[in-house]
This record gives structure tokens, sequence and C-alpha cells, in this order.
């Protein structure tokens, strides 16, 4: 049986549900380039109402956060993929950022995440340039996604 899945803004006694769900599968996808500690992540509890997340049969399964013209963060439950949750999850985040009026979105994914590269490659996104993460030095891909400006 297909489950409903509703996209929404969480609530607030979900945002823990919300924060456990990023470690979950931050540790499960990047648990080799951490080892042996688990991801580093930094929440801020003041992000979680600008987020949407995805709902089935009651239980949060993925979450997106855009910032301005950016996909922060996109994650979903790995029992969860290949079922449209990221695609559902994406396609929200593209429409607030070019409702914020811009043209073009951008993202950071780390370059041996293929899984996810290869996710953003068949949603239209292109790899804009390669570069070192910041502080962890790991290859990294920015990508991006333009969007035509609409005539009205």
């Amino acid at each position: 049986m297909t489950r409903e899945l509703v996209i929404r803004r969480p609530q607030v006694g979900e945002y823990g549900s919300v924060r456990a769900l990023i470690e979950t599968v931050a540790n499960e996808t990047f648990k080799e380039l951490f080892a042996p500690n688990p991801v580093p992540l930094k929440f801020k509890d003041e992000d979680w109402p600008l987020s949407w997340v995805a709902v089935s049969d009651e239980k949060i399964v993925g979450v997106i956060l855009t910032n301005r013209e950016w996909v922060d963060d996109l994650w979903v439950l790995h029992e969860q993929r290949r079922q449209g949750v990221g695609s559902r999850l994406l396609a929200q985040g593209e429409a607030e950022i070019v409702a914020r009026g811009y043209r073009i979105c951008h993202l950071r994914v780390v370059r041996s995440n293929a899984v996810a590269v290869q996710f953003y490659v068949s949603q239209g996104w292109q790899i804009a340039r390669e570069f070192a993460h910041e502080k962890y030095h790991h290859p990294m891909l920015e990508m991006a996604k333009p969007f035509p400006q609409q005539s009205f």
C-alpha cells in the first residue's frame, strides 16, 4: 500500500526528530570521511521553523533547509530513498528559492557521495565547480540549477 507523503513545516515538538534524522543520515552517509568519530554537525534550533519536512505515516522521513539561493541541507532516511521523497523536498526547496526572486539555485555536495551527485544531476542540476571543503579539506562540488525568467 502506498502511503501518503506530506511536505510541510515542522512543528515545534518535532525539532528533536528533525535533528535525529539528520544525525542518522549524516552518520550513515559520511562515516568513512569522519571515522572513527561521528560526523560533526552543528544545529541551530532557530533554523527548524524555516525547514520543510516530508512526513509519511506520521513519521518524518526527510528534511530540506534553504537559505537565500542555497539548498543548505537535504536529508532522506535510507529506507525512504527512491520513493520520490528527495524529489518532492528538492522541488519544494527550489520553489522557495525562486519565490525569493533568485533565478539560479546552488548547493554543495561531497564529491564522493556519488548517489547524491547523480540524484541532483537527474533533477536538472549541473556541476559548477570543484573545491576543497574549507574546514575538512575533502573534495566538494558546487552544483547549480538555473530557472528561466518567467514573464507575466
